[in-house]
């Protein structure tokens, strides 16, 4: 009973250690009070820049204030210079993560105010996001095609939806194609505010390989592959019963020295010389049958023609017949797998 409480105690333990350690890692960075500071004087000096009309300098300032800082202040501020140069896009992102930040314990009036103010703007801001639509015409069925917006790649899996943009003008980039079929073409669109522009691509015809650059065609053998094996086993078959052959005329050539007419003892190595004479004439009588065995593979393959190339090749379990010679000491033929 004791063990079983113990392990129960263990379990709920390791339980709430593990939901501790998770609500921490989703505790979005809580700056410090050196980031504060910092973002506080940017936001300033942003704030001032705006004033004297130096737009692009406010956002850098406003900028590097809100990713020190990440307070709504900080967050309003920067959707609202987004929206001085048109930046539609940007300022409604901002105020959408100024919306979701985690209200602070000693939030002020202030911070309170920045929260609301930045969801009234983001859905004023909503309606007056254009839309683009790209459509591509020229590409070959099942072409590898790709979209670049103003510089950003749009995912593959996005090509055929509409694209959310800032107002303004757009350059619409596609590539197509790979190596020698690969091409291009551009095409740019102006689109104002609440609007759905469509930009049309057309690509060009994809250019004819060169013969230089097509992959060579494979050389075609008027010869079948059971031909050549069978050719190559009678040539190896006629090599090893030669060479055997030759090996047990000479020792049979020294018989008659050794050997007292038909007897031979071992007194003077008569007997392995008589034992090595024979393997050798059994070998090289093998080495000619498989030449023979090989001559009638390769009849066959003459009769039978070349065989017509398949796309890929079959692996060993799914047929065919696949021949082998062998040779060895006092043995040789021809391995076969169908």
């Amino acid at each position: 009973m004791g063990s079983s409480r113990r392990a129960i105690v263990a379990a709920l333990a390791l339980v709430l250690s593990l939901s501790t350690a998770a609500a921490v890692q989703a505790q979005p960075h809580q700056p410090t009070p050196q980031e504060l500071e910092s973002a506080a004087n940017l936001y300033k000096q942003g704030k001032e820049l705006r004033a004297q009309g130096d737009i692009l300098g406010a956002l850098e300032k406003l900028r590097a204030a809100h990713a020190l800082g990440n307070t709504p202040v900080t967050g309003i501020e920067l959707a609202r210079t987004y929206v001085v140069v048109s930046k539609l896009v940007e300022a409604h992102q901002v105020c959408l993560g100024v919306v979701h930040l985690p209200v602070a314990p000693d939030e002020t009036e202030k911070s309170a105010t920045a929260r609301r103010d930045a969801q009234q703007l983001a859905d004023e801001l909503k309606p007056r996001i254009p839309t683009l639509v790209v459509r591509v015409s020229g590409a070959s069925p099942g072409e590898a095609v790709h979209v670049i917006i103003d510089g950003a790649a749009v995912p593959d899996a996005a090509l055929a939806e509409p694209q959310k943009v800032d107002p303004g003008r757009h350059e619409v980039v596609v590539h197509a194609g790979t190596g020698p079929t690969a091409r291009e073409a551009k095409a740019s669109a102006q689109i104002d505010e609440s609007q759905t522009g469509d930009v049309a691509v057309v690509l060009p015809p994809a250019p004819e390989v060169p013969p230089d650059q097509q992959p060579p065609e494979e050389h075609k053998s008027r010869w079948s592959t059971l031909a050549i094996v069978g050719f190559s086993v009678t040539g190896a078959g006629v090599v090893v019963g030669t060479i055997a052959g030759l090996f047990a005329l000479a020792k049979a050539n020294d018989l008659p020295r050794l050997c007292n007419g038909d007897y031979c003892d071992n007194s003077n190595g008569g007997v392995d010389e008589l034992h090595a004479a024979q393997t050798a004439a059994h070998v090289s009588e093998v080495g000619f049958e498989v030449a023979a065995v090989g001559v009638a593979f390769g009849i066959a393959g003459l009769i039978i023609g070349p065989s017509k190339p398949s796309p890929s090749p079959a692996p060993p379990s799914s047929g065919g017949v696949i021949v082998k010679p062998w040779v060895s000491f006092g043995a040789a033929g021809v391995h076969g797998s169908f």
